[in-house]
C-alpha cells in the first residue's frame, strides 16, 4: 500500500511573525524600513507578501528591490510585471535597479550575483536601509551545501548560508525562510493567490547549481535530503562560531597593530596554538580587510598560503583574495603583514 502523500502547508502570517521573532524583529526594531530582494520567482514573492504583512503589524515600511540583469530579451517586462503585483501590498516601495554595461561572457550566474548585491547595497545605502531581507530556503541551503562540498569548501564554506550575515559596515543580510522547504513556499503562493515568473536559466544544465539540484532526488532516496543536509549545514555553522571566538582570543594575542588597511602579527604566540585556529586567524584576518567580499579565497589557496607561511623557509611576498601577505623574519621575529591593496595603492 503506498503511502498518500501530505501536501504541504502555506506559511501563515502568525507562523512568518513566529520565525521573526527570535532572530530577526530584535534587529528591526529601531529602524522604520527594510529592504527585500525581490526576483520575481515564488520564493522572493512569498516572502515580500508575508513582509508586507508583517510591516504593517510593526509600523514599517518595505522597500522591494527587483534587479534587470538585462541578460533575456523579457527581463524588463518581467521586472514591470513585478512592479504590478506588488505595487498594491500594503507598505511596499518596488524599485528596479538595472545592471548597467557590457555583460561577461563566462562565470554568467556568479557575475550576476555579484552585481545584484551591489546594487543592491548602493540603493540600501544611499536610502539609510541597513538591513536586507533574502529569500533563500532550506532547498537552496541544501544545494549551496552540495555546491562547496563540490569545489572542496572548508568548515565555514560548508556551514553555507547564515540566516543573519553582516555583508559590510552598512548592511546586514537576513534570510529567514532557510528552515523552511520549497514546497511550503510554493503552497504559499497558490493559497494567497501570489504570482510569479519562472526564469528558463533555473532549469538549464549549464549551471552547476541546477545540475546538482536535480541530483537531490536520488541523494534523498539514499536518506540524504534536503532537509538533513540544511541541519548538516547549521551544525557546522555552531562548530565555526566557536572556532572564530577562540581564534579572536589566539588573534588578541597576537596582533601589534590593525587598522582598517593592515594588520601586523606577531608569530610566536600563535604557535602555541592549534593549527585551525592559527588558521582562521588569518580566515578572520581577510574578513576584516575585506568586509564586502562576502566569498573567500578557495580553501586549498588560504592553505597553500599558510603552510608557506608556518614554514621555516623564507616566505615570498605574494596575493591572495585582492590582500597582499608579507612575513617580516628582521631581527628573529616572524611578522606577518596584510594590507589590502584597494587602500594603499
Amino acid at each position: 500500500m503506498v503511502a498518500e502523500t501530505v501536501p504541504a502547508a502555506e506559511i501563515t502570517p502568525d507562523e512568518f511573525s513566529t520565525l521573526l521573532a527570535d532572530r530577526f524583529s530584535p534587529l528591526l526594531k529601531d529602524c522604520v524600513a527594510f529592504a527585500v530582494g525581490v526576483s520575481g520567482g515564488p520564493d522572493s514573492m512569498a516572502l515580500t507578501k508575508l513582509l508586507s504583512g508583517w510591516a504593517v503589524q510593526n509600523g514599517k515600511n518595505v522597500h522591494a528591490l527587483t534587479i534587470d540583469h538585462g541578460l533575456r530579451a523579457e527581463s524588463a517586462d518581467e521586472a514591470l510585471k513585478v512592479a504590478g503585483w506588488v505595487s498594491g501590498w500594503p507598505s511596499v516601495t518596488h524599485t528596479i535597479l538595472k545592471w548597467e554595461g557590457e555583460k561577461p561572457q563566462n562565470h554568467i550566474q556568479e557575475e550576476a550575483r555579484t552585481a545584484r548585491y551591489q546594487l543592491m547595497s548602493k540603493y540600501c545605502r544611499e536610502n539609510g536601509i541597513n538591513h536586507l531581507f533574502l529569500a533563500h530556503h532550506q532547498d537552496d541551503q541544501a544545494e549551496t551545501f552540495l555546491l562547496r562540498l563540490a569545489m572542496g569548501s572548508g568548515l565555514d564554506g560548508l556551514a553555507a548560508m547564515r540566516p543573519v550575515h553582516t555583508y559590510n559596515n552598512d548592511l546586514i543580510l537576513m534570510r529567514p525562510l532557510l528552515s523552511i522547504p520549497k514546497d511550503r513556499v510554493m503552497a504559499t503562493c497558490a493559497a494567497q493567490g501570489i504570482d510569479f515568473v519562472s526564469d528558463p536559466s533555473n532549469k538549464s544544465e549549464n549551471f552547476a547549481r541546477v545540475r546538482l539540484r536535480k541530483s537531490l532526488s536520488a541523494l534523498e532516496a539514499e536518506g540524504l535530503s534536503s532537509k538533513r543536509l540544511a541541519v548538516t549545514s547549521e551544525r557546522l555553522d555552531r562548530a565555526r562560531q566557536t572556532l572564530d571566538i577562540i581564534a579572536e582570543k589566539a588573534q588578541i594575542s597576537a596582533v601589534i597593530s590593525r587598522d582598517s588597511a593592515r594588520i601586523v602579527y606577531r608569530i610566536e604566540p600563535l604557535l602555541e596554538w592549534p593549527e585551525e585556529i592559527v588558521l582562521r586567524v588569518l580566515i578572520q584576518a581577510m574578513k576584516t580587510l575585506r568586509p564586502q567580499g562576502e566569498h573567500l579565497p578557495r580553501m586549498e589557496k588560504i592553505e597553500s598560503l599558510f603552510r608557506d607561511f608556518m614554514a621555516p623557509a623564507p616566505f615570498t611576498k605574494r596575493t591572495l583574495g585582492g590582500l597582499i601577505f608579507e612575513r617580516d623574519d628582521r631581527e628573529k621575529r616572524l611578522v606577518v603583514t596584510v594590507e589590502n591593496m584597494d587602500k594603499t595603492a
